[in-house]
């Protein structure tokens, strides 16, 4: 009854890198659906299109904003 709690099933590494990944994933979707809801779209629903798309596919969704959806920096406001 003196066993050891290792787990040979999965690698510590992979549990930390699957762990880092995911913290990863949560960071880039929290942040771009906080970019979209401070972005003044001229058209409508836009916000909620983005958004849509963020949360339906979940890292693609979120890169694809912030690398391509966002205006460009001369029409967004100065705050």
């Amino acid at each position: 009854m003196n066993e050891s709690i290792h787990n040979p099933t999965i690698p510590l590494w992979v549990d930390i890198t699957f762990t880092v990944f995911v913290l990863a994933w949560i960071f880039i979707t929290i942040s771009a659906l906080v970019a979209i809801v401070r972005t003044d779209f001229d058209r409508s629903g836009g916000k909620v299109w983005w958004s849509a798309l963020v949360i339906a596919v979940p890292v693609l969704g979120a890169l694809v904003w912030l690398l391509f959806g966002r205006p460009p920096r001369d029409s967004r406001s100065r705050t």
